[in-house]
């Protein structure tokens, strides 16, 4: 199993994350290795963070998840990373009602916001 240090290792394998703000999410998608219809392949998602927006100057971080298979991989590190450096979180204050995002939040204090 593969063990994901950036985004770009991540990438080499065909996995990416993306900001879906209509849908409050951070997405990892993985590429299909095979076409899954004549139109050509489609991508898999194969992990979200998942945030509410409580009022102007608050986000909450309430729901992370990465498929088994994928688990150990470092992606749900990477997902929680870009999740809290990305827009959505902006000048907000962040709250996690997630364990998994306020333990990365222990681990990584740095991106604390006062």
């Amino acid at each position: 199993m593969a063990r994901y240090g950036d985004e770009q290792q991540a990438a080499a394998d065909g996995i990416r994350i993306e900001h879906e703000p209509e849908r409050h999410r951070y997405a990892v998608y993985q590429s299909a290795q095979e076409p899954q219809n004549a139109e050509g392949a489609s991508d898999r998602l194969v992990g979200e963070a998942h945030y509410s927006l409580l009022g102007d100057d608050v986000i909450d971080f309430d729901h992370t998840v990465v498929l088994p298979e994928l688990r150990g991989t470092g992606l749900a590190s990477l997902l929680a990373h870009r999740a809290l450096t990305g827009e959505a979180v902006g000048e907000r204050r962040v709250h996690a009602s997630c364990w998994f995002i306020a333990r990365y939040l222990t681990r990584h204090p740095e991106l604390r916001r006062p």
